[in-house]
């Protein structure tokens, strides 16, 4: 992994400032009046500002249970089991196949440069792409840490030299403004614990004519989906409000500037892709210098 590299396209998630890569001390740290500083553990760096609240608390305890094998296993319907729990979410497995599938058509479709897989989770749909891509740096990101654990066991495996390991909240990515040629997020606004401004930072980082595809959970195709996901999930903390519905949508990427989406339906999921417009970049919402605290001020806390 690269950090002197992966610097250079970050921001401090608190303050807004550039960030250099210390090797002494394994860490990230930003060139602000108030020192904010984010360590490397296990080839990951950590790039989340503070402590989950929240909404993102009850996100990261779900998935903390069920990060690994366990995850892997329930996402592939690799059991008679699993195929049984898919088919009574999503009233078919039809779409898996899609899901290994969708890495590869939108990497390929993308200029060379950097590229954005957000949540990566443990890597079992993506991480077998990455080594195919050798015009492309890939950023797996995602808040879990055990989802980022499972993942580098993948790629340290196969010594992929295209790859960097991200912790990072996606309502406060740390990257700027149009770093990205492409951004994936599979399965990702589900688990967002706030999914408008998830997509505001993801289309924030994406660059102009860039590529911004996915998965995600679409309500009003299914009853029982909708039951299950949409009002059990949510009340367990696996799912977040609000919930769009394909026209919603599509309606909220081109409130972004993402133009040219064509979608692909298999009951309530839902495949997408989409290119910035060239007009849309718009200035990072970062903390104006002088509006950084000054040393001992309270720092701004997380949005719940």
């Amino acid at each position: 992994m690269n950090h002197e590299r992966l610097a250079e396209l970050l921001r401090c998630p608190a303050c807004g400032r550039e960030m250099r890569y210390r090797p002494r001390v394994y860490s990230y740290c930003c060139e602000g009046r108030v020192l904010h500083t984010y360590r490397v553990r296990d080839q990951i760096a950590d790039l989340v500002h503070g402590e989950p609240e929240g909404r993102q608390k009850r996100v990261d305890r779900a998935f903390e249970r069920i990060a690994g094998r366990m995850y892997e296993k329930n996402v592939t319907a690799a059991t008679g089991f699993d195929r049984f729990v898919s088919w009574m979410m999503w009233g078919t497995t039809k779409f898996i196949p899609l899901l290994f599938e969708l890495m590869e058509s939108v990497a390929s479709d993308c200029e060379p440069g950097y590229f954005l897989d957000i949540p990566v989770g443990t890597g079992v749909f993506t991480a077998g792409e990455y080594s195919l891509q050798p015009n492309l740096e890939f950023i797996a990101a995602d808040y879990s840490r055990s989802m980022l654990e499972s993942a580098f066991e993948k790629v340290s495996a196969e010594d992929y030299g295209n790859v960097m390991l991200v912790r990072t909240d996606v309502r406060s990515l740390p990257f700027v403004d149009g770093t990205f040629t492409g951004v994936l997020t599979m399965n990702g606004f589900g688990s967002f614990p706030d999914p408008s401004r998830a997509l505001d930072e993801l289309v924030r980082v994406l660059r102009p004519n860039g590529k911004l595809a996915g998965s995600l959970y679409v309500r009003g195709e299914r009853l029982l989906t909708d039951i299950l996901l949409g009002h059990v999930g949510a009340w367990f903390g696996m799912f977040s409000r609000p919930i769009y519905t394909e026209e919603q949508f599509i309606a909220e990427l081109a409130a972004r500037g993402v133009n040219n989406v064509v979608t692909k339906k298999i009951n309530s999921i839902m495949f997408f892709s989409g290119r910035k417009s060239v007009s849309s970049l718009k200035p990072a919402p970062w903390i104006e210098p002088d509006a950084v605290p000054e040393v001992g001020a309270e720092e701004p806390g997380e949005a719940p």
